[in-house]
């Protein structure tokens, strides 16, 4: 794994925590969904967290190894769909875990991301007006 990945993975489980704990504050006063919201919440925040790193590791595999990166991206694909469908069906089966609150974090990564380029273009762009 290398040094660029393992920063971003660190960045986005970050933000993922973060909104992890906003989404929590938002629910549980609520009353309504209790203990279920906040271990639901966490199980999303973790299969969140493990498909970008898996994600990330098997482009870095399919950028290194380029004969039969189609199949191996493809697998990984299948494979952490498979995952988040398994944390999915097992949260709607058991009744200590809140299902929507396992899925609402599965978008988490693509916010923070979005989060992180944002404020990442206004340091370039601090720095860019700095230099001028």
């Amino acid at each position: 794994m290398s040094k660029t990945l393992r920063k971003e993975i660190v960045n986005i489980s970050i933000a993922v925590l973060i909104l992890g704990i906003i989404q929590i504050i938002v629910t549980v006063p609520t009353g309504y969904f209790g203990a279920a919201a906040i271990l639901g919440t966490l199980l999303g925040c973790v299969v969140a967290v493990f498909n970008f790193t898996l994600m990330g590791i098997i482009l870095e595999q399919c950028i290194e190894k380029q004969s039969g990166a189609s199949y191996l991206a493809g697998f990984g694909y299948i494979f952490r769909l498979a995952i988040i469908a398994a944390a999915v069906v097992w949260a709607m089966k058991v009744s200590y875990l809140n299902y929507v609150c396992v899925v609402i974090p599965l978008i988490f990564p693509q916010i923070a991301i979005f989060i992180i380029n944002i404020i990442r273009k206004k340091e370039r762009k601090a720095e860019n007006d700095e230099r001028t």
